[in-house]
């Protein structure tokens, strides 16, 4: 308390309070501290995520590319062997087998009455 001394010798006791600490409009320096270390962590974990799903994409990507050059091989493989497949029928290809390996011979106009 302090006394002051007015005009006309009338004295008045003047009394300065601080603020409290709770309405004060800067946050105090621990709970400053700790919001800011939770905004930190926050920030973090969402960087953390975001790598995480960009790596999952990567994979995948390399996956997909994967899978899409094995069904091309298998439709190159399918063909070959269709290929392969309609040499092996074909009537010219039989007729030789059969005359040079089994020894066959074309069958004569009176025997197919």
């Amino acid at each position: 308390m302090k006394k002051m001394v007015v005009k006309n010798g009338v004295c008045m006791l003047t009394h300065v309070r601080p603020l409290p600490r709770e309405s004060a409009t800067i946050l105090p320096q621990g709970r400053f501290r700790v919001r800011a270390g939770i905004i930190v962590l926050c920030v973090m974990g969402f960087s953390l995520f975001n790598v995480w799903i960009h790596g999952k994409n990567v994979r995948i990507g390399y996956s997909v590319s994967a899978a899409l050059e094995e069904k091309r091989t298998l439709q190159r493989e399918k063909e070959s062997l269709r290929t392969e497949m309609l040499m092996l029928q074909s009537p010219f290809r039989i007729e030789t087998l059969a005359k040079n390996t089994l020894g066959m011979i074309d069958p004569k106009m009176e025997r197919l009455r």
